[in-house]
C-alpha cells in the first residue's frame, strides 16, 4: 500500500512503549465489505480502490502492531460482515491473525452479532487465537509479559444473532474471579449501550460501572467515542471503538484502532491511531455571491482543499477524503444551481491535495432564493401560506408540535411498512418519525417548493 505504516509510526510517541503492556483494540471491521460511495474514477487519481477497504485497514493495523512489538491485539466483534463472506472475510482475517501470533502477539476477540459463526470457526482453525465467552458466557484471559501478568481481559460473545437481554446482568450476578496478582481488568464487549431493548445485547452504563472492570471497550456502534471515555470521571471509562474505517459517508471523522498503554502501576492511557485509509467528512459551502452556475465547482473545490489542509495539520492524511457538501445561503441563480446538482455534474469533480485524493460523494441543496420568509408570509397567496408553515416549523410551540404530529400520522404507515425493515436494522438507522427528522424533511421540502413558486412567479413577471 502507498498509505503505509510509515506515516503512522512517525506520528506515534514511542517513548515508554515497552514500559508495561501495549495493546491495540480494534472495533467493527466488517471484512467482506467495501466502503460505499467511492467513485469508480478514484484510480485515475493514483488510488487503488482496494487500498480503501476494511481489509486494507486491517493490514495496516497488523503491520503497526508487529513493527512496534505490541503485546496483544483485541477485537470487539463484527470482525466480518457475515458467515457467508468466506473468501473476502475469513481468509484475510485468518492471515492477519496468523501473522500476529507468529510475531508473538496475543490475539483476543469477542464475537458480535455479525460473526457469531465465523469467529468460533476461526478459533477452531487457528491455534493461539482466543475467542472469549464463546456461546454467550463470560470468560477472562490474563495477558502476561516477560512471565508476569500485566492485564486481564474480560469478555462475552454473541451465541446467536439476536440477544435481547443484557449480558452484563449475568456478570454482575456471577462475577468472574479476580487475578491473584492485582492487574487492570479490561472489559471487551459487543453491545448496544444505553439502548431501551433491542436485539443487540442492550446494556446500561450503570451495569458497566458496577462490574469490576477498570475500562470497557465496546463494539457495535461505528462512531468512536474516545472523547467521552477520556472525559469520564464519575463512571468507569467506557466507549465505542468505532469502525476501523468508515463504511459509508455517514461515518465521518477519524477512524482507527485504539492504543492502550498499561503502566507498571496499572494506569491505562488510551489514544486513537487514525490509520483509516479513507475518511468521510461533511462540509457546508455557502453560495453567497455566486452569480453564475459555472462558479459552483470552483467554490466546492476551494472549500475541499481548505478542509484537507486543516485535517493534515492535525494528523497524517489518509489516501482519500470523501465529502458530502451542503450548499447553503441565498443565490440569484438558485434554479440553475439546483439543476446542476440534479444532473450530477459534481460527480466527476476531484483533485489530489497534498497527496490525498479528494472527491464528492453527494452535493445537497440547502440553498434559498434571496428572500425574507417573514415578508413572504405577510401575503395571502399560496407562497405566503407555505412561508407561514416554514416559520412555524422553526418554533417549538403547540402549533409546531401539532404540525409535526399531523405529518407523523400521515407518514407512519409508510415509514413502518415491512419493506423498510432492512433499513431500520441498518447499523446507522435513525427514527424517521422523530420530531427532528420530521422537522428537517418538512423544512427542506417546503423550502424547495417555496423557492420553485417564487422562481416561477419572478420568471412570469419578466415575460
Amino acid at each position: 500500500m502507498v498509505y503505509g505504516h510509515r506515516r503512522l509510526v512517525d506520528q506515534l510517541d514511542l517513548n515508554g512503549m515497552n514500559d508495561g503492556a501495549s495493546l491495540l483494540a480494534i472495533g467493527d471491521i466488517h471484512l467482506g465489505t467495501s466502503c460505499s460511495g467511492v467513485p469508480d474514477w478514484i484510480a485515475s487519481r493514483g488510488v487503488d480502490p482496494r487500498d480503501l477497504t476494511p481489509a486494507a485497514a486491517l493490514r495496516v493495523a497488523v503491520d503497526l502492531a508487529i513493527e512496534n512489538g505490541l503485546d496483544a491485539v483485541l477485537f470487539a466483534g463484527d470482525v466480518v460482515e457475515s458467515t457467508n463472506a468466506r473468501f473476502e472475510a475469513i481468509m484475510p482475517l485468518e492471515k492477519s491473525v496468523r501473522r500476529l501470533i507468529d510475531a508473538g502477539i496475543e490475539v483476543i476477540a469477542v464475537a458480535g452479532n455479525h460473526d457469531v459463526e465465523a469467529l468460533p470457526r476461526l478459533a477452531a482453525l487457528v491455534e493461539g487465537f482466543t475467542l472469549l465467552g464463546a456461546g454467550g458466557r463470560w470468560e477472562a484471559r490474563t495477558i502476561s509479559k516477560n512471565g508476569s501478568p500485566v492485564a486481564q481481559v474480560v469478555g462475552w460473545s454473541f451465541g446467536q444473532e439476536r440477544v435481547r437481554q443484557s449480558p452484563v446482568a449475568e456478570l454482575l450476578t456471577r462475577p468472574l474471579s479476580v487475578p491473584s496478582s492485582p492487574v487492570p481488568r479490561i472489559g471487551l464487549l459487543h453491545a448496544d449501550l444505553n439502548a431501551s431493548g433491542g436485539p443487540h445485547a442492550p446494556v446500561g452504563q450503570a451495569e458497566l460501572d458496577d462490574a469490576d472492570c477498570d475500562a470497557w471497550l465496546l463494539g457495535h456502534v461505528h462512531k468512536p467515542s474516545l472523547e467521552s471515555l477520556a472525559a469520564s470521571t464519575e463512571s468507569r471509562p467506557s466507549g465505542y471503538l468505532g469502525s476501523l474505517v468508515g463504511l459509508d459517508p455517514s461515518e465521518t471523522g477519524p477512524h482507527g484502532p485504539w492504543l492502550l498503554r498499561v503502566s507498571n502501576a496499572g494506569d491505562i492511557d488510551i489514544s486513537m491511531i487514525p490509520l483509516a485509509p479513507l475518511r468521510w467528512e461533511q462540509v457546508a459551502v455557502r453560495v453567497d455571491g455566486i452569480e453564475h452556475v459555472d462558479d459552483v465547482g470552483d467554490r466546492l473545490m476551494g472549500e475541499a482543499e481548505r478542509l484537507v489542509r486543516r485535517l493534515g495539520a492535525a494528523a497524517p492524511l489518509p489516501l482519500a477524503v470523501g465529502l458530502r457538501a451542503q450548499l447553503t445561503g441565498p443565490t440569484t441563480c438558485y434554479e440553475d444551481i439546483r439543476q446542476w446538482i440534479a444532473r450530477g455534474e459534481w460527480k466527476s469533480m476531484g483533485r489530489v491535495v497534498d497527496g490525498t485524493a479528494v472527491f464528492f460523494n453527494k452535493v445537497i441543496d440547502w440553498m434559498g432564493l434571496r428572500l425574507d420568509l417573514a415578508q413572504t408570509a405577510s401575503g395571502d397567496d399560496p407562497a405566503a401560506l407555505l412561508a407561514r408553515r416554514l416559520l412555524m416549523l422553526g418554533r417549538n410551540d403547540d402549533e409546531s408540535k401539532a404540525l409535526l404530529d399531523q405529518a407523523r400520522t400521515k407518514l407512519a404507515e409508510v415509514a413502518r411498512d415491512h419493506v423498510w425493515q432492512p433499513v431500520q436494522e441498518h447499523r446507522n438507522a435513525t427514527d424517521p418519525l422523530s420530531d427532528d427528522a420530521l422537522r428537517d424533511v418538512l423544512f427542506r421540502a417546503g423550502k424547495a417548493a417555496l423557492n420553485a413558486m417564487l422562481f416561477d412567479r419572478e420568471r412570469d413577471q419578466l415575460k
